[in-house]
């Protein structure tokens, strides 16, 4: 085994891309669709950055071989009243033969030094530790919430099916049927890549840090994506965007039920509120067996809950499938960290109540393998 010491720790160039899809396919499988040239392009792209596939960092052995990975997405968060550069984390990974040698820790010590902000999503419970350690605000090792809205009494059929605890689920998660009839807000919209140029935004919310959502990233992260078909409704006053919410159909494979998942909701609450009565009621419409919003702090919780969404936390939120292309029983591992080398100050004004981040931020929603590019 060649000596740690030999491997080269440096940032990703584009020219890596041949042989990070060598890595890739060797780290997750051959149907991984880290392997699609133009499924990697976009997903290390950046609204930003020119070169933000350089977030990404690897080590490579002697023989010029990646043994290691540590992905980065180039975001903006708003903190206060002061914008940040983030790298959100993704996709880390050693090969088996080159663990316990202290790669990791070269890697993430390497990116804390060269990036402004670092933030992740998803990670083992003994991981966020390890990111303590380094100084990372890891939230008392907190998880995202889960917010469900169950329509149809199939859905515990699908607890069952996961291996869940379907008495449990009867018990904590009720069927509700919202109105059948769509109300006629006019101020709903839908916004798509052409007509969201005929409207400002004017985001405004309760909270002292989240992503900073303007045009150029919310036509990144929806609009522009290839791979995603994503439903976007705006709540407009005065030819202003001040509410928006994201929406994906999903079907839980290899099961034909179809369920809607918010995957961000942001803005004044009053369209909020009326965005998830829509939302519901379109659902319903639909057929979906249920609606679903994952968050990060409670800057909406009072809204969800009397609309009548039902929150899980911790391992309830496992219940359902937490992915659907095949669904999974997976332990809920959505904590969240965010370090920072020269912001120090800024992460410990940092706590889960003045937060919020959703399933539109890091990786939380992308496509996993080859046979969902369509």
């Amino acid at each position: 085994m060649t000596h740690p010491g030999e491997i080269i720790i440096r940032a990703a160039k584009i020219s890596d891309l041949k042989n990070l899809i060598i890595f890739f396919r060797r780290a997750y499988g051959e149907q991984t669709v880290f392997q699609d040239k133009k499924f990697l392009l976009y997903y290390f792209t950046s609204p930003y950055k020119a070169l933000s596939f350089s977030y990404n960092i690897i080590a490579i052995d002697p023989n010029g071989i990646i043994v290691a990975h540590y992905g980065g997405l180039n975001y903006r968060l708003i903190i206060g009243k002061d914008i940040k550069s983030t790298t959100w984390g993704v996709n880390a990974f050693t090969l088996p033969d080159w663990r316990g040698k202290g790669i990791n820790s070269k890697i993430v010590k390497y990116l804390i030094d060269k990036n402004e902000m670092n933030a992740a999503i998803g990670m083992d419970d003994n991981v966020t530790l390890f990111y303590k350690k380094l100084n990372y605000n890891i939230f008392n090792k907190k998880r995202l919430s889960r917010f469900v809205y169950a329509l149809k009494n199939e859905v515990y059929d699908l607890v069952f099916q996961l291996g869940q605890d379907q008495e449990k689920a009867k018990k904590i998660i009720p069927i509700k049927i919202p109105e059948k009839v769509i109300p006629k807000y006019s101020n709903i919209v839908e916004l798509t890549k052409t007509n969201i140029k005929n409207y400002e935004l004017d985001l405004d919310a309760e909270v002292y840090a989240t992503t900073y959502r303007d045009k150029t990233f919310l036509s990144w992260r929806l609009f522009n994506n290839p791979f995603i078909k994503y439903k976007v409704w705006g709540f407009v006053k005065h030819k202003k965007i001040v509410s928006y919410l994201v929406a994906r159909e999903e079907t839980l494979q290899p099961t034909t039920f179809k369920v809607n998942r918010i995957v961000d909701l942001f803005g004044e609450k009053e369209g909020v509120q009326i965005l998830l009565k829509n939302i519901l009621n379109l659902s319903y419409i639909k057929n979906y067996l249920y609606v679903d919003f994952s968050a990060f702090g409670n800057l909406y919780s009072e809204e969800l809950t009397l609309l009548g969404f039902k929150r899980l936390e911790n391992e309830d939120a496992c219940l359902l499938p937490l992915v659907s292309s095949p669904i999974e029983n997976r332990p809920n591992n959505e904590f969240v960290v965010i370090g920072s080398k020269n912001n120090q100050e800024l992460i410990n004004k940092l706590f889960e109540e003045n937060i919020y981040f959703t399933r539109i931020d890091g990786d939380r929603d992308r496509i996993n393998r080859l046979n969902q590019i369509n």
